[in-house]
């Protein structure tokens, strides 16, 4: 499956372990009249997930931060200062200092976060939690990358060869905190004020990787069918 359009220093793609997501419209409208600083319009609410990476994973991601998008944002404000997806040398510079340091806090911001104490328990192989933010106003599209037909609600006899990327609900898997799941990213430069700057990550699509088991995180267990079934 491919990983990243290399045609786009805006776009890369990882894989973690699904933990907080908020895949619909609905679910983070409630979650936003909850918040200290909610929004006034629905409209301008966005979905949003997380995804617990291991350090192969975050590596991945800071190198293309470090060498391919940061060079493209350097590269729009020197020809226009107010263009999309420009910071200027200060910014870039405390940027870079940050992904060096794997320091998360403050300004310039990162999608990158450090993993709660909860999450670290559930996900010890985790080094880190990335944030991403989903369509305004709209649903996460929920698919799943299908390894055989097996994995298929109902054979489609049209697909010759695996693997190949379904919604899920086509297949026989259910998005849930602890799965696998890859995310084709685009990166966004943002410079609001000094202390409002920096990058960060939307996804339209959430996929569940069908050639990765992940333990559920929450606890629970799956049903004991000899128990069941005894006298």
């Amino acid at each position: 499956m491919p990983t990243t359009n290399a045609t786009s220093p805006k776009t890369v793609t990882i894989r973690g372990r699904l933990s907080f997501p908020r895949f619909t419209h609905a679910e983070a409208v409630a979650a936003n009249k909850k918040s200290k600083f909610p929004k006034a319009k629905e409209e301008d609410v966005s979905s949003e997930f997380n995804l617990l990476v291991e350090q192969e994973q975050l590596d991945k991601l800071k190198d293309h931060i470090r060498n391919v998008f940061v060079p493209y944002v350097e590269e729009n404000y020197a020809k226009d200062p107010k263009s999309k997806d420009s910071l200027d040398p200060k910014t870039v510079k405390k940027l870079l200092d940050k992904l060096d340091n794997d320091d998360w806090d403050g300004a310039p911001f990162l999608p990158i976060k450090s993993i709660s104490e909860k999450n670290q328990e559930a996900a010890p192989e985790a080094v880190a939690s990335i944030k991403i933010t989903g369509p305004k106003g709209a649903d996460v599209s929920l698919k799943a990358a299908v390894y055989d037909e097996g994995q298929l609600l109902v054979p489609d006899g049209d697909i010759l060869s695996y693997p190949v990327i379904k919604p899920i609900g086509q297949t026989v898997f259910q998005m849930y905190a602890g799965a696998y799941v890859a995310a084709t990213m685009n990166l966004f430069a943002f410079f609001s004020s000094t202390t409002v700057n920096g990058v960060s990550a939307g996804a339209n699509t959430a996929v569940y990787l069908g050639n990765i088991e992940g333990e559920r995180f929450g606890g629970g267990s799956d049903i004991d069918e000899d128990a069941i079934f005894m006298d």
